[in-house]
């Protein structure tokens, strides 16, 4: 039904203009006399260009018929001559021709455009495999960095590992050279205690000798302690409590260095499951850090808080000292790694082992500029692992 309605369209606009050109020439044949072919073949060009063959040769005979019929002698009637048939197949080889050169162009139209088309569909799939190029890449170079950074904390692992089996060989020696001398001189000290039964000012004495002697015995074995296995204790610990007991201990050393405290508390805060003389020396390191690193005085807070998932409790314990310059910092949990003229530089390694062990961690929430401030965070649940070794716990510092 379309493609008829298409016909009749171009057909009868094919007659529009042979009418029109019968119209023109008729008004110009005196300028134009005796040329009368002139209009209809742009009538025929037109026709053949815009409607097809078809079209075209129903123009050439319309034209043709009108030219003999109007514009030759004998006017007013059809005569069959030479002339008149020359003319006819003139029209029919100009509008055939117009029509082929016009059905040329549009199937080389057709075929740009079909080509164009090619060409932006392979630009699109050049485009998608760019695309999934570069996800690709980006996938791989994601892993690469992953593999990449877990290569390079297995090597950290490895130093930190081989700095505490250091650390251990020189506490087992150290402590071992140092209990021969000291079993000695305990011997000596009875037999002197012994020998003066009567003598208080040498009993005195004696008895504040012995003293100090079994706390380098007590030091020692807390020294061997560190490179054995040891069994944690962990139970129902009020962390609020114990913060409060830690700093009623510090208390006279912050008095003497001129440091004062301040503590926020979370009232609400639910028991923790802690080893309660591990957590205890945890506080007491950083605090001690904290007084170091305020010799002119200054002020120190502690914070307790419920994480921000509520599924574990932060402490923060802050100072307003001198703080830690960023390459200090890049290996401050390390063994060995302090910035302290005296000390061994295990404080804070061994802090963050026994993060480790309870399943929490520490690290440094702010201390590029003045002031530092350590971040412990523990679970509200009981650590899975409860016996561990320190050399184990602390190849995973940091």
């Amino acid at each position: 039904m379309i493609r008829t309605k298409s016909l009749l369209f171009q057909y009868g606009i094919s007659v529009v203009v042979f009418l029109l050109a019968l119209w023109l020439t008729h008004l110009l044949w005196p300028l134009i006399e005796p040329s009368a072919s002139t209009l209809f073949f742009a009538a025929i060009m037109l026709a053949a260009f815009y409607g097809g063959l078809g079209p075209g040769l129903l123009v050439s005979v319309l034209s043709a018929l009108a030219i003999d019929y109007y514009f030759v002698a004998p006017f007013s009637r059809f005569e069959i001559s030479v002339a008149n048939t020359v003319r006819a197949g003139v029209f029919m080889l100009v509008a055939a021709m117009t029509s082929w050169l016009n059905a040329s162009r549009k199937r080389l139209m057709e075929d740009i455009k079909e080509r164009n088309r090619e060409r932006e569909k392979l630009l699109t799939q050049i485009s998608g495999f760019n695309e999934e190029l570069r996800k690709e890449i980006a996938a791989a170079t994601d892993e690469l960095s992953e593999t990449s950074n877990s290569l390079l904390q297995t090597q950290q692992r490895l130093t930190r590992s081989e700095r505490l089996a250091l650390v251990g060989q020189m506490a087992a020696s150290l402590a071992h050279q140092i209990g021969t001398p000291l079993n000695a001189i305990s011997g000596h000290l009875e037999l002197l205690a012994g020998g003066y039964p009567d003598d208080a000012n040498t009993q005195r004495r004696i008895e504040i000798i012995t003293k100090q002697l079994d706390y380098i015995v007590a030091v020692v074995k807390r020294l061997l302690e560190r490179t054995h296995e040891r069994q944690l204790v962990f139970q129902p610990t009020d962390v609020n409590a114990l913060v409060q007991e830690v700093m009623s201990l510090v208390a006279p050393s912050l008095e003497k260095h001129r440091v004062t405290y301040e503590s926020r508390l979370q009232n609400d805060l639910p028991l923790l499951y802690v080893d309660r003389d591990s957590m205890q020396q945890v506080f007491l390191n950083l605090i001690n850090n904290s007084i170091e690193a305020m010799p002119a005085g200054g002020k120190v807070v502690i914070e307790t808080a419920l994480s921000r998932d509520s599924d574990g409790a932060n402490i923060l314990i802050s100072d307003t000292g001198i703080g830690i310059d960023q390459e200090t910092l890049d290996h401050l949990l390390e063994p060995m790694g302090t910035t302290k003229t005296s000390g061994s530089g295990c404080g804070l390694a061994i802090a963050q082992q026994t993060m480790i062990e309870h399943g929490g961690e520490i690290e440094v929430v702010d201390g590029t500029h003045q002031g530092t401030t350590f971040r412990l965070s523990l679970p509200l649940r009981t650590p899975h692992t409860r016996k561990v070794k320190h050399e184990e716990a602390m190849t995973n510092v940091g």
